[in-house]
């Protein structure tokens, strides 16, 4: 028997989701290096460097939604879109989304920290 597409607090993306969230994940990586870069040659103050968490954020959970097969903002909102012809979120369970919102915490726990990072470094350089 084939594995369900949904999957509580598992999978509940399909792959053109999966696709859009990794093209997030290219975008905000690419202005988190050009903003950086331009701030380390402007010589911008380590406080203002601050600000390029925003972008490592946006770049982490996309790449951390693409490689999970897993949306935050759909866990939020109770929905999945998981089937591979669907174009539009449908409602999960009561059930299924506690087990989604555990998983969207994670992830969000997940991106927080490697934005934290990369902003650190580059902050204090």
């Amino acid at each position: 028997m084939p594995k369900p597409a949904y999957q509580p607090g598992i999978c509940n993306i399909n792959t053109a989701e999966v696709a859009y969230r990794k093209r997030w994940g290219y975008i905000g990586s690419y202005l988190f290096i050009v903003l950086g870069g331009l701030m380390l040659l402007g010589e911008a103050s380590w406080w203002m460097r601050l600000v390029l968490f925003l972008p490592a954020y946006v770049g982490a959970i996309g790449f951390l939604q693409a490689r999970n097969r897993f949306c935050v903002a759909y866990a939020a909102a109770g929905q999945q879109n998981a089937r591979e012809a669907s174009r539009k979120p449908i409602k999960v369970s009561d059930t299924h989304y506690a087990l989604d919102a555990i998983k969207a915490r994670r992830l969000k726990i997940q991106a927080s920290a490697i934005a934290l990072l990369a902003t650190s470094l580059l902050a204090f350089i």
